[in-house]
């Protein structure tokens, strides 16, 4: 029932991109090619879990080895089938065993964007493409509320453009011209300006320029430092008051690290970079976030891969 819910997501987010007239007719193909390979690894792994079933049940102490593994497992566990297959269950019932395999949405350096400034993993970030984004704890600025980054913005069909913003001090630069150059006339944001944009309301949190974006941005800093963001932050990013956080939660995953949530997407804690991540939740690409239009380009890179419109400069494609 989960990968039926996961196929319909699939499916819903790129018709209602076809018909808003946002992407090319094309991308429904990608539909197919992604989750059939994902039925068909379903599939195989049932066979095999209800095999195992009918072989013999499991023992209480083997369930419970196998959600304890990650502090402690034996090694008999490891080596286990059953307890093999009960942890790839929890990876398909979760979401998070879902790997898409690159494309047009799933940047590789096969992609036809190629800026030198697209991170590849392992090297470069440990998100990979066509997986989901990996969950991170930040606080909220605006209420102190300490939140899950990767559950913030809904599902509403809009790709997440998800700023990791650095140390304020040593970014400002890269930030200013990301939003200068973000609100070009020829950038992927604002190409697809709402219609409306003059008479949206105050209280709209995440689509207040278009329909097909959300932007959050995240700060290595205390958020006692970013609380007069409005002041200090470009107009265009400080419209999304609601999703601007500060990296400032400890987390054991990562327990020296300085700013968890840049740790754990794989980014410089002082320099940051830029995640796109697509409206079902798995990441598109993952960009430095540098001064000058290099980081705006490289998306207008990405996107015009699948739009229906120009975007950008020379380099961009269709």
């Amino acid at each position: 029932m989960n990968t039926a819910f996961l196929d319909a997501q699939n499916l819903a987010w790129k018709i209602h991109h076809v018909e808003s007239g946002f992407a090319s007719r094309d991308i429904l193909k990608s539909y197919e090619s992604e989750r059939k390979l994902i039925a068909d690894n379903l599939l195989n792994f049932d066979a095999k879990y209800a095999k195992l079933f009918s072989q013999r049940q499991p023992s209480a102490g083997e369930v419970s080895g196998a959600n304890a593994h990650e502090t402690g497992g034996t090694s008999d566990q490891e080596e286990n089938e059953f307890i093999k297959t009960f942890k790839a269950s929890c990876e398909f019932t979760s979401g998070f065993g879902v790997a898409y395999n690159p494309n047009v949405y799933n940047w590789s350096p096969s992609h036809p964007a190629q800026s030198p400034l697209f991170l590849q993993y392992p090297d470069q970030t440990t998100l990979r493409t066509g997986r989901v984004l990996t969950n991170a704890t930040v606080t909220r600025v605006v209420d102190a509320n300490v939140v899950h980054l990767e559950q913030e913005i809904p599902v509403n069909g809009s790709f997440r453009i998800y700023i990791f913003g650095g140390k304020p001090s040593v970014t400002s630069k890269a930030i200013e011209d990301f939003a200068t150059h973000l609100t070009s006339k020829r950038s992927f944001y604002t190409a697809f300006q709402r219609s409306d944009i003059d008479s949206v309301s105050y209280f709209e949190k995440y689509n207040p320029h278009s329909h097909f974006f959300t932007i959050a941005a995240t700060f290595n800093a205390p958020r006692v430092q970013l609380a007069d963001f409005n002041k200090k932050l470009p107009k265009v990013l400080a419209r999304y008051a609601d999703l601007i956080y500060a990296d400032d939660v400890w987390d054991q995953r990562v327990p020296d690290a300085k700013a968890a949530a840049h740790a754990k997407m794989g980014l410089d804690a002082e320099r940051g970079g830029v995640v796109v991540v697509r409206p079902d939740g798995y990441v598109g690409c993952v960009v430095k976030l540098e001064e000058g239009d290099g980081t705006v380009e490289a998306l207008n890179q990405y996107f015009s891969t699948f739009v229906t419109k120009k975007l950008g400069g020379s380099e961009a494609r269709l």
